[in-house]
């Protein structure tokens, strides 16, 4: 065979290649997404090329922008639905909802903190426990939909919840959690933050709201300090102003903990004029289908707590 011969033969055969990879391409994102435009032959080489370069393991900054596979693919259903479609086995009748506070390391600092106040070894024990016990450990929007009864949740599941949103809890039980691959809630106070910044916007970690400026006693009108709570006191405009705020920090909250677990005046009212779906107080107890959505019970994690005594807590099995 002659070289030019050979030569068109070798371009054809690169064309038909390309033209069939872009055609599989556009057969995938259609069948992810269904949002598929048109475009022009230029448009279709451009892509061809950076898709040839990053299959060729090119060590440029290549990027898909505005080529035809600049596609936001969006799921039609969420994660969890897909979790728990097919719950095999005993299926879950309550849901403890677990609260901690602060965190410490017992090698490094004073082990004498208080009773809010936990241990990184005695956490890590905690998880331990769970994942050799085959518990999982749900999101919020699970608990929600549970509790709607539009999925069930397997008899071993747990709902992981510290309140205040501090430092200590992302620097110490963060790592613990991807270590089993639990996911966690954070209550965040954010007047304490005013930003949410990039180290806390970890994929094992929902950041909910603690109110932005509310975790203050209330004072009477006879300015007799009272530990109950400040939001109890306020109005319903000035409730929903302070979660608002709260809301648009941590990029749409819809769960929300009392501060102190109290609860009472327009406190409710403010949370379903603010969309809120869930509301956890500190009275002690489990989470059951029936139960009121913004006076849902945790079980507190006490800073001695032993396995032996978390186990109960749970109702393990």
């Amino acid at each position: 065979m002659r070289p030019d011969t050979m030569k068109k033969e070798t371009i054809w055969c690169v064309l038909l290649g390309s033209a069939a990879m872009l055609t599989l391409c556009f057969a995938i994102v259609a069948m992810l997404g269904g949002n598929v435009r048109k475009i022009s032959f230029s448009e279709a080489l451009q892509a061809s090329a950076r898709l040839n370069a990053l299959c060729g393991g090119s060590s440029e900054d290549i990027s898909l922008t505005g080529t035809p596979f600049d596609v936001e693919c969006v799921p039609q259903e969420p994660v969890y639905v897909e979790r728990f479609r097919h719950v095999e086995g005993e299926t879950a009748s309550y849901v403890p909802v677990m609260m901690y506070h602060f965190f410490y390391d017992a090698d490094v600092e004073d082990p004498t903190k208080g009773t809010n106040s936990h241990s990184i070894q005695s956490v890590h024990d905690q998880l331990q426990y769970l994942w050799e016990n085959g518990y999982v450990t749900l999101t919020m929007d699970e608990l929600y939909e549970w509790l709607e009864g539009r999925i069930e949740l397997p008899r071993r599941c747990i709902l992981l919840t510290s309140d205040d949103g501090q430092d200590n809890f992302f620097e110490l039980i963060q790592p613990e959690l991807h270590r089993y691959g639990f996911v966690a809630t954070s209550f965040v106070i954010t007047s304490y933050r005013k930003h949410i910044p990039e180290k806390l916007l970890l994929p094992n970690v929902e950041l909910h709201c603690h109110t932005h400026n509310m975790h203050k006693g209330m004072v009477t009108s006879g300015g007799i300090p009272d530990n109950r709570g400040m939001m109890q006191g306020v109005s319903v405009e000035e409730g929903v102003k302070d979660l608002s705020q709260s809301v648009e920090i941590l990029h749409g909250s819809q769960y929300f903990a009392y501060p102190y677990g109290t609860y009472g005046g327009h406190s409710k009212e403010i949370l379903r004029q603010t969309g809120f779906r869930l509301a956890f107080t500190t009275q002690y107890g489990y989470v059951h289908r029936g139960d009121d959505p913004l006076q849902l019970s945790r079980v507190r994690v006490s800073g001695s707590m032993s396995v032996s005594s978390f186990r109960a807590a749970i109702g393990g099995i």
